[in-house]
């Protein structure tokens, strides 16, 4: 059920750059005219830019805080009960995963925060992850029939969905994907992509997936070991975080369901990075060099070394291109 504060915001939320009268929304409510005014400074402590005007009612304006309600509301209401927005946590991968200890998950949720003290990708490594300028989120997906899927596939199909969302809110941006998880802008690393595997020990096998996803959007200082390495996105504009993980959230959920479709991993392919590049690619404590032929169709990385002979690797990381 529908709280008053829930109910003035989708409404302003569908009527976006209109006025709204405060006189029909208490009457389509049933309650009083100082009712509303309390939810409209309700929304507005939670970063919603609402604007009054006498005679002419509200109008909504955005919010550059992460909100519940407005990401649900951007998902055609797919979301409710679904999302869950903090302001700090120490990664949304661990709050996900803490989730699942207490809980018996049975549809796609959704973890997001403004801040991550802990922010971490691949092999723990560390993700800046600062307030209020970049995307972070993990989500929680059910696997019904409890098979361990290829985690390549759907890292790659993953990492599809998002490129393909951020070029719609990033027209003149030219994404690139390294391989395996890694979301490039020329040779700056944007955002990364971490899947893990939640097991069912009595009989061994994923019950579910935790999907994190990490994008710096208008990130402008990083920490000095990063320097020269990693940027944002886009630091002189403001997108609306809110409607971008929305879209993102159900594309990547949507793609979910049909990882290994022979679509997802020709749409990596093109937009890789190393296709043609000497690389180096550490696998545990060894390493092994090449030249990128390509990108299989089970997502493993295709290598030629000096002898000319070709190799496929299903894992590893490429710590090293020559750009």
């Amino acid at each position: 059920m529908q709280t008053t504060k829930q109910f003035v915001l989708l409404e302003l939320l569908r009527q976006k750059g209109n006025w709204v009268s405060g006189d029909e929304l208490a009457e389509e409510l049933n309650i009083s005219r100082e009712s509303i005014w309390k939810a409209i400074n309700t929304l507005k402590r939670k970063g919603n830019q609402i604007v009054s005007r006498k005679n002419l009612g509200y109008k909504y304006i955005g919010n550059e805080s992460l909100d519940e309600d407005t990401i649900n509301f951007y998902s055609g209401m797919k979301f409710e009960n679904d999302i869950f927005v903090f302001d700090e946590v120490t990664s949304t991968q661990e709050v996900a995963k803490q989730y699942l200890t207490t809980h018996e998950v049975k549809q796609p949720l959704v973890f997001v925060a403004n801040n991550q003290s802990q922010g971490h990708g691949r092999r723990g490594r560390k993700f800046y992850s600062p307030s209020d300028t970049g995307l972070y989120f993990s989500l929680i997906l059910p696997n019904p029939s409890h098979d361990i899927l290829k985690i390549g596939l759907l890292t790659t199909s993953a990492a599809v969905s998002v490129v393909k969302v951020l070029e719609k809110f990033y027209e003149d941006k030219n994404f690139k994907l390294k391989w395996v998880n890694d979301i490039y802008l020329d040779t700056y690393k944007v955002g990364g992509i971490i899947t893990e595997a939640a097991l069912d020990l009595e009989s061994s096998s994923a019950s579910n997936f935790i999907m994190g996803i990490g994008l710096n959007l208008a990130t402008k200082e990083f920490p000095d070991e990063l320097l020269g390495k990693v940027k944002g996105i886009n630091p002189d504009i403001n997108i609306d975080r809110n409607q971008l993980i929305a879209e993102m959230a159900q594309e990547v959920i949507a793609n979910f369901s049909n990882y290994t479709h022979p679509d997802l991993i020709e749409e990596y392919r093109k937009r890789s990075l190393l296709v043609g590049k000497e690389v180096t690619l550490k696998l545990g404590t060894s390493s092994v060099k090449g030249e990128v032929q390509g990108i299989a169709d089970d997502g493993s990385l295709v290598l030629k070394g000096d002898t000319g002979k070709l190799q496929s690797f299903t894992s590893g990381e490429v710590i090293k291109v020559d750009w």
